[in-house]
């Protein structure tokens, strides 16, 4: 299938592509405690899974192991590969959520308690919520003070059930006008996390809910921050400036980093956009601990389950994964 859309994706990113390098570290950091149950990266080989995405993105699984990526035989239709490997569309959001004269386009996607998709419309601006049977959808957000939405890119949900996304639509290094945001699963209202930023893409919720953790693509670094008893965020800092690395044995170039998740141990799992790899941090020193081959170039997004790690790999229009025998956090876990 044509790659056409994966260049309308790098051209909202407005990142440079150039820098597609055969090798992103020289060398690991330390061993710690951090990753000592994790295999190396010299024995870990991404298999093939799924392909037949337009543009892979957004891989999510529900309890049962059905797989779910969108872009599937088309853009703007999501695919549910079931564990036994049957592929089917469960929905087309152009049909269930229509905009006059647009062609809707979810990007990220997480499944909820109730076994409903949170997927950002990354195309009209919207972060929608699809019913579990796939037959109907809503609109939760679309846009903030009276003005649309400029991109929704990427999901996440804490223990609450509240959604997380983030809007990068437009921004960049030279115009940060990037946003995130939550939407409170009990009120229905959304309230503004953070804005003036290049790119923001990915994001997530450590397990233990006190961080939460954004990829600032534009700037080729990982952002966290401090979560507040009332829900505000403070302290951003950086945790990962792949630009710019802390580390002394770690390659520095403009690495784009996309989608993320955390495992059960509170480890992050980083895909990297013009590497093709997944970087696993060590959120409380920031260091990198391992850095996987995601399956091919423009890496995209991850997601855990059964022991494997789920890869979406847009220039091979397919979905890998990594036997990596670590279980993932439960974001759906008990509610608080």
């Amino acid at each position: 299938m044509s790659l056409h859309f994966a260049n309308s994706h790098l051209s909202r990113k407005t990142l440079s592509t150039g820098l597609l390098l055969a090798a992103f570290f020289a060398t690991f950091a330390t061993r710690s405690a951090a990753d000592d149950k994790l295999p190396s990266a010299e024995e870990t080989k991404p298999s093939l899974y799924a392909t037949g995405f337009e543009f892979a993105e957004g891989p999510a699984l529900d309890p049962a192991g059905n797989l779910f990526v969108v872009n599937y035989r088309g853009n703007g239709r999501i695919g549910r590969i079931t564990p036994d490997g049957t592929a089917s569309v469960f929905c087309d959001l152009n049909e269930l959520v229509p905009v006059e004269g647009r062609l809707v386009q979810a990007n990220g996607l997480k499944v909820d308690r109730k076994g409903r998709l949170l997927a950002s419309d990354v195309a009209t601006g919207r972060l929608l919520r699809i019913a579990a049977d796939g037959k109907s959808a809503e609109v939760l957000a679309d846009q903030w003070e009276g003005k649309p939405l400029n991109g929704v890119n990427d999901v996440a949900l804490d223990l609450k059930g509240n959604v997380y996304f983030s809007d990068p639509g437009g921004s960049s290094a030279k115009k940060p006008i990037g946003s995130f945001y939550r939407y409170n699963a009990k009120t229905g209202t959304i309230d503004r996390l953070g804005t003036g930023l290049a790119y923001p893409n990915g994001l997530g919720l450590t397990p233990d809910q006190k961080r939460l953790c954004l990829s600032e693509s534009g700037r080729f670094r990982v952002l966290i921050f401090d979560i507040q008893d009332d829900g505000k965020l403070a302290n951003r800092r950086v945790l990962v400036d792949f630009a710019k690395p802390a580390q002394k044995d770690v390659t520095a170039g403009n690495f784009v980093p996309d989608g993320m998740i955390f495992d059960d141990a509170g480890r992050l799992y980083v895909a990297m956009w013009s590497t093709g790899q997944i970087n696993v941090i060590d959120v409380d020193s920031g260091k990198i601990i391992r850095q996987y081959d995601a399956g091919g170039e423009k890496s995209t997004n991850c997601h855990f389950h059964g022991g494997y790690l789920y890869t979406t790999v847009a220039a091979k229009e397919a979905v890998f994964r990594l036997k990596l025998g670590v279980k993932g956090f439960d974001y759906n876990g008990k509610q608080e």
